[in-house]
């Protein structure tokens, strides 16, 4: 009996707020009529035209191409400031707003998610200036704490001009300890004073918050909440020595020495694995990469793990409570407790337990296991607690085994036994597998540590679970399987391949030359003999999953690696759908990337200006980097924004014995930056620094990853040569020479000095010019010689040189006299450094002649790693070597000013003979003037004294009297002074009165024109 199906009619929603929401929509659009609004006037609509103008041209920068990979990595935050101005507080109560969780205690990077598609890693500085340096190369945002009790603190500015140097991030800053002004106007003064000088530091409208209070520990809910709203919705631009180079900020570090070798040796070499998400581009599996104070290392083995805090794997509308994950493995978090080979998980009591009570067995079993994990933690903190014995991190001891245990499988030590024993691997394996069946158990926090897979990924990835528990056999060597099978599967299965998925395997399978030979047979089908003891690569399965190209190995094989002899329908069905959904998002791919290269048909036809034109072709650039990277091999290769792990062998002991989780611990990859070289550098002492650099001291450089003490010789190019420079010079740049490695030329540097500084620290900023193998500078020289034998334009010099061979080297150079005559070396004469030379006119005895030359200073080539995370000895400067052994400061007599006397010369009159005199006209001759005659004494007699004293008496009494009425003047002006300003005072007073009376009256009359207007 055939029935037609009826389906359930749609209802359209009535009520409700998705319809109010829309009503709303709609009411709005009948009102903003665009044509009503219409400006009337053609200068407003200029005026308008212009400020658009204005505001698109503001908004023009230089484009750059964007790096971030499709997952980024979380992003760095450094929380900065001095002691004490709440630092850690800030950071717990950032954790508690994103993920509920309460620390304890800040130890290392803390990572949480903070939303649909950005996560967090907070880092607190220390006030160290190695580690301010580390930390503001990778930070992405900087939350400055700055106590507005105290003001600002020299390492706030410190901080700042190291992150001028190595990039500059996003900073915002936070005002704490505003609790303590009690006077709400002096409160708002000290606001408005803290935010404009912020803004000169950093630039204007840069973002400043201010946390009034403190509560239970935290801050205000409402604060934080403000902050951390800011805080996600940051715009960060790239910058380009971090998109160039890889990177990351290890968060967990682990000690893989043998415990035999450690008991043997204490001091031997360690070999230490690091973890941490890598940032900025790819790297390779045995790059070079430099730790910055610890050196640099070879790369042993890099490993992907699982991401131990994802974002959520489905495009959700709120980010729910069990996707508020928090990963800090230093520091304590909520009863997750990492030991060598295992998780273990306070879970507390469930609901169905709080409802039956515990027996007695029961109950003694379970403080068994509290006093079991109790134990653990003891001995933790029994070896972190003696500073004579070795330190043993927290790190090392909370982690679980399955992120190690690669290398084991990889070294051939598996156990051959029955086939229940079963390997790391094969745990990793089957825990994916229970995470993939159950759907509901978003609680459960070992699955986000140890866990990549989930139900909720794609089904390309639950294929790539399930092929990893199929080739187990062929790890652990337990059962031999039919090689044929495996890599070709049923015959059914796959009638035909196209050839460009046939290139796209051969693309996927270009192997570097790292790889042994011996993991590159199982690929073949010559030596099946070797495919029980060879094991399969887990990067080779990843990438079949991204390209579709190793379906046919899938194909075919259940959970035990064995081939059933038929499959059901359903399980066809899948298989023709994940290849169909394979062959889309393949074809989609090539679709876009088509688009891309010969434009889109859907692209509308607007013209587009310079700017969006470069930032398009900037963004292509970028996408097809992005997709011929991925058609490459990943075995060797590891991608921006995933969980890696990497081994580094011949470690020195130092590294772990003294390690600190406070201080950031950095590795950066230094591709063609190995080598050393001279290093030109433009440089300007900073203008906060006290005092002048001087040639010859050592100085602390950190340009890149790296920071060296090395030797700087400063010198100013004049065109012809580069002169050499004792002191640098005052509020201008100059150039300097440095021995170090090779370093990316236009790279940002700061320079300080290892003894810090009361004031200032940083000495010195400025860029790299060059990398060369020489550097030529010179230094000005200033010989002097004396005449010994002087002929009419040819003299023989003495005590300028020493020998006949100085002599010899200096022939043909210029000399000078003091008097100007100039000359020229022309030979040796003897060999006691006398030579000839000859001049523009007869010298004189008393001459000094001079030869002004340049001599060549050779550069130190110095180079001293700053390995602050090890055992570190610092160049010391010729001031504090003095300083140490109470040496005096070398005085030489020379080198003092002393004051210039010069001798008045006389000379004798011109004379001029008579004949000579006779013929010259009167005005030239010498003329005969009598001098004026003695001047005599007067003598009065007693009538011409009497009459001179009593005109001297008569003229005192005059100025006497002429004193007395100019006083009088004065005085008459002050007073009337005071009171012409008593006058107006009282007419200003009465101004006022009659004001204040005039506006009353006006407000009562408004008031009761308005109360009868009313009525």
């Amino acid at each position: 009996m055939d029935l037609k199906q009826t389906h359930k009619a749609h209802r359209v929603r009535k009520a409700g707020a998705s319809v109010k929401k829309k009503q709303q929509k709609n009411k709005n659009a009948e009102k903003n009529n665009p044509k009503a609004f219409a400006m009337q006037s053609a200068q407003k609509a200029d005026r308008m035209a212009r400020r658009k103008a204005e505001l698109d041209e503001k908004k023009y920068h230089v484009p750059m191409a964007d790096r971030t990979p499709i997952v980024p990595p979380p992003l760095v935050v450094a929380v900065v400031g001095p002691p004490q101005s709440g630092k850690t507080t800030l950071i717990k109560s950032l954790v508690r707003r994103y993920t509920k969780n309460t620390l304890s205690e800040i130890r290392g990077p803390v990572t949480v998610v903070s939303g649909k598609h950005q996560r967090l890693t907070f880092m607190e500085c220390a006030n160290d200036i190695s580690a301010m340096t580390d930390l503001a190369k990778v930070a992405d945002l900087v939350i400055l704490t700055i106590d507005a009790s105290f003001g600002f603190e020299m390492e706030t500015f410190e901080f700042l001009n190291l992150l001028q140097t190595h990039g500059m991030p996003k900073v915002m800053g936070v005002l704490t300890h505003l609790d303590g002004f009690k006077d709400n106007k002096r409160l708002k003064v000290v606001k408005k004073n803290f935010k404009h000088r912020f803004w000169t530091e950093v630039y204007d409208g840069a973002k400043l918050f201010y946390l009034s209070g403190v509560e239970n520990g935290r801050y205000l809910d409402r604060e934080i909440l403000n902050l951390s709203r800011f805080v996600s919705v940051v715009k960060l631009r790239p910058l380009a020595w971090r998109s160039t180079h890889p990177y990351m900020m290890v968060d967990r570090v682990q000690d893989l020495t043998d415990p035999e070798l450690l008991e043997s040796n204490p001091k031997a070499n360690r070999t230490v694995a690091l973890y941490g998400y890598l940032r900025g581009t790819h790297m390779k599996g045995r790059d070079r990469v430099h730790i910055p104070g610890a050196g640099d290392y070879q790369l042993d083995e890099t490993e992907k793990l699982p991401d131990p805090c994802p974002i959520p794997d489905k495009e959700r509308k709120r980010l729910d409570e069990r996707h508020k994950l928090i990963y800090a493995p230093m520091s304590e978090v909520n009863g997750v407790m990492y030991d060598k080979d295992a998780v273990y998980i306070d879970l507390r009591k469930s609901a169905h337990e709080e409802q039956a009570e515990e027996e007695e067995g029961e109950r003694m079993l379970n403080e068994l296991q509290k006093v079991n994990t109790i134990s653990d933690q003891l001995a933790t903190q029994q070896f972190s607690l003696f500073s004579n014995a070795k330190p043993i991190t927290a790190d090392a001891l909370r982690r679980p085994a399955v992120f190690d245990e690669a290398k084991g499988d990889e070294d051939g030590a598996l156990d051959s036994g029955s086939a229940s024993e079963s390997t790391a691997g094969d745990q990793l394996s089957s825990s994916e597998d229970e995470d993939s069946q159950d759907e509901d158990d978003g609680e459960d926090i070992l699955r986000n540590v140890d866990a990549s897979d989930s139900s909720n990924e794609s089904d390309s990835d639950s294929q790539s679970s399930d092929a990893t528990m199929r080739l187990a056999p062929i790890h652990t060597g337990v059962k031999r399987v039919n090689l044929m099978d495996l890599v070709y599967g049923q015959a059914d299965s796959d009638q035909s391949k196209p050839v460009e998925d046939i290139d796209d395997c051969i693309k996927s399978l270009a192997i570097s030359d790292d790889l042994d030979e011996s993991k590159l047979r199982k690929f073949f089908i010559t030596n099946p003999g070797d495919s029980e003891d060879e094991e399969g690569s887990d990067s080779s399965e990843e990438e079949g999953d991204d390209t579709g190209d190793f379906e046919d190995l899938e194909a075919g094989s259940n959970d035990e690696g064995e081939q059933p002899a038929s499959e059901s329908e359903e399980e066809e069905e899948e298989e023709e759908e994940n290849e169909f959904g394979l062959a889309a998002d393949k074809m989609k791919k090539l679709k876009s990337k088509f688009d891309r290269i010969y434009g889109s048909d859907d692209e509308s036809n607007v013209k587009k200006n310079f700017y969006q034109q470069k930032k398009e072709e900037l963004q292509k650039y970028v996408d097809d980097t992005r997709d011929e990277m991925e058609e490459l091999s990943t075995i060797n290769y590891r991608w921006a924004g995933e969980y890696v792990k990497v081994v580094i062998s011949d470690m020195p002991y130092e590294f772990m014995q003294g390690f600190n989780p406070h201080l950031p611990v950095v590795l950066g990859g230094i591709p063609n930056e190995e080598g050393l070289s001279l290093i030109t550098l433009r440089i300007k002492r900073h203008r906060w620094y006290p005092k002048i650099l001087k040639t010859g001291d050592p100085l602390v450089i950190s340009v890149g990853w790296r920071r060296f003490q090395t030797i700087p010789t400063y010198f100013m190019n004049d065109r012809i040569k580069n002169r050499m420079l004792k002191y640098t010079p005052e509020h201008m740049h100059c150039s300097a020479a440095v021995f170090g490695p090779y370093i990316q030329p236009g790279a940002g540097f700061c320079a300080y000095y290892m003894k810090r500084a009361h004031n200032f620290g940083v000495a010195a900023t400025g860029t790299v010019l060059e990398n060369s193998q020489t550097i030529d500078i010179v230094k000005k020289v200033k010989l002097t010689g004396f005449p010994d034998k002087i002929h009419r334009h040819t003299a023989y010099i003495k005590r300028m040189f020493n020998s006949s061979l100085e002599v010899a080297k200096f022939e043909g150079a210029a000399i000078k006299t003091v008097s100007g005559i100039r000359g020229q070396v022309k030979k040796a004469h003897g060999n006691n450094g006398v030579f000839r030379a000859t001049f523009e006119d007869r010298i004189k005895t008393s001459d000094i002649v001079f030869l002004r030359a340049f001599h060549t200073i050779p550069i130190k080539r110095f180079y001293n790693p700053i390995t602050s995370l090890l055992s570190v000895t610092y160049m010391r400067t010729i001031a504090e070597i003095r300083r140490s052994k109470n040496l005096p400061v070398p005085n030489k007599k020379d080198s003092h000013y002393k004051p210039i006397e010069r001798v008045v010369k006389r000379f004798n009159p011109l004379r001029i003979p008579k004949s000579l005199e006779s013929e010259l006209p009167f005005k030239a001759k010498t003329k005969r003037v009598l001098t004026d005659a003695p001047s005599r004494a007067v003598v009065m007699d007693k009538q011409d004294k009497r009459v001179a004293d009593l005109l001297g008496q008569l003229n005192l009494l005059y100025k006497d009297k002429a004193r007395k009425r100019r006083e009088t003047v004065q005085k008459k002006k002050e007073d009337y002074a005071k009171k012409r300003m008593a006058e107006e005072n009282d007419a200003d007073a009465r101004r006022k009165k009659k004001r204040k009376a005039f506006f009353r009256r006006e407000g009562q009359n408004q008031k009761g024109a308005g109360s009868s207007v009313k009525d």
